[in-house]
């Protein structure tokens, strides 16, 4: 999720007045705390920050595969004594 972020980070020191921030923001935040976001409010973006929005997730959603993945792998090795 590095690569999404940091250019999410990228385009809101660029744009700060810009509506789309806050949104982007608060997405980050949603994902990284586990919290409610509204993905209504993505449909308020213009296209380039959508973009950013959908990249974010894509990359979040890879992150908790390979995450959950993992931990099952784990789960399922023996335990150790």
């Amino acid at each position: 999720m590095a690569n999404a972020v940091k250019t999410i980070a990228k385009y809101i020191r660029k744009n700060p007045e810009n509506e789309a921030t806050p949104i982007l923001k608060d997405l980050c935040a949603a994902l990284e705390d586990s919290s409610a976001f509204a993905m209504g409010r993505l449909y308020q973006l213009d296209k380039k920050p959508f973009e950013l929005a959908i990249d974010l997730l894509e990359e979040w959603r890879f992150d908790r595969h390979v995450f959950e993945r993992r931990l099952q792998k784990y789960l399922d090795e023996p335990a150790e004594e």
